[in-house]
């Protein structure tokens, strides 16, 4: 499945071209949200790295093939305002390390169901004109292996205005997509959406994660917590694989404790985070018991284009992930 290709042909159509995937997935996720009356897009900021609803899946304890957010004791501890970051991330691998794995197959499917808000404006208003915080709640089928077309369904927090979008598989080496009413082929490669033989070592996962960044300008530490953010979310990772990533992040001296926080779904937590060079703050949210993952924002770290320092600019929360045998099941 190539998420890529399905965003270009949406995005296309809701705005002018863009090179980057964010980009994109912002200019979709927008205009799917968007009602017929009012077209809004997210606010174009300097490179904010938005995640807008692209939410961290492994928020969950696994059980017989489905996935659940749960709060468990982990034993005494100093209280999380106390804690290093590093410690935070270490409780948060001990506690992905202790959950059950599930074996996928590869015509499966991984499901996510979360509630996501992104900062938005009225179309062709000012930078901060008219600005508005959207909440929506975001279903998504991921095919495991990358060949069969999975299905993004976005929907207003209230549950009204469905929209659905289906995500192309790549299936024969060809891709099919709508162009101008017509059923189109192109070629592609399957990108699975299930990862597997990831490094078993933290430090070999941090030169994973530092190379999965890409070849970018930004601080090696910047590169790796975004690739670990992105790993990690709208996708499952084997629990051992999850805890080796936030061994890896806990590595990182420039990730800082935020404090409390409260997710998208009303859920205390506490966050880990790192700020870009762009101006922002990307931060992954734990639950302050459990230490259990539950998503992600980002969020101003200065004033810029008319909006605050403290701006949220989009935010996630992991509500259910599940292995499910097609898309459309949620359990």
């Amino acid at each position: 499945m190539s998420e890529w290709k399905a965003l270009q042909e949406w995005g296309a159509a809701l705005q002018p071209p863009t090179a980057s995937p964010v980009g994109l997935r912002n200019r979709v996720l927008a205009g799917v949200a968007g009602s017929d009356v009012t077209v809004r897009r997210p606010l174009t900021l300097p490179r904010w790295g938005w995640r807008l609803g692209l939410a961290g899946s492994l928020a969950a304890a696994v059980t017989v093939g489905v996935l659940a957010v749960q709060v468990l004791s982990v034993g005494d501890r100093a209280p999380v305002s106390q804690a290093s970051a590093a410690q935070v991330l270490e409780q948060a691998a001990r506690h992905a390390g202790s959950r059950t794995a599930v074996t996928v197959r590869g015509d499966q499917f991984i499901y996510v169901a979360s509630i996501t808000t992104a900062l938005s404006r009225p179309e062709g208003a000012g930078s901060a004109s008219g600005a508005v915080v959207e909440a929506k709640r975001r279903q998504v089928w991921l095919s495991a292996d990358g060949t069969r077309d999975g299905l993004l369904r976005v929907r207003d927090k209230d549950g009204a205005g469905v929209r659905d979008m289906v995500l192309p598989g790549c299936s024969g080496g060809l891709e099919k997509h709508s162009k101008g009413g017509e059923e189109v082929s192109v070629p592609c490669k399957p990108t699975a959406n299930y990862v597997r033989d990831l490094p078993s070592d933290p430090q070999a996962m941090l030169q994973y994660l530092k190379q999965r960044g890409g070849d970018t300008k930004n601080p090696p530490d910047q590169d790796a917590f975004s690739a670990a953010a992105n790993l990690i979310r709208e996708g499952y990772l084997p629990p051992k694989s999850l805890a080796v990533v936030f061994d890896a992040l806990a590595t990182l001296p420039s990730v800082q404790v935020v404090g409390d926080v409260t997710d998208e779904a009303g859920r205390t937590g506490v966050a880990v985070a790192i700020t870009e060079v762009q101006g922002t703050r990307t931060e992954l949210i734990f639950d302050r018991k459990s230490f259990a993952f539950l998503g992600d924002r980002s969020v101003l770290v200065r004033d810029q284009d008319g909006l605050p320092a403290g701006q949220v600019m989009s935010a996630a929360a992991v509500l259910s992930v599940a292995v499910v045998d097609q898309a459309g099941q949620t359990s």
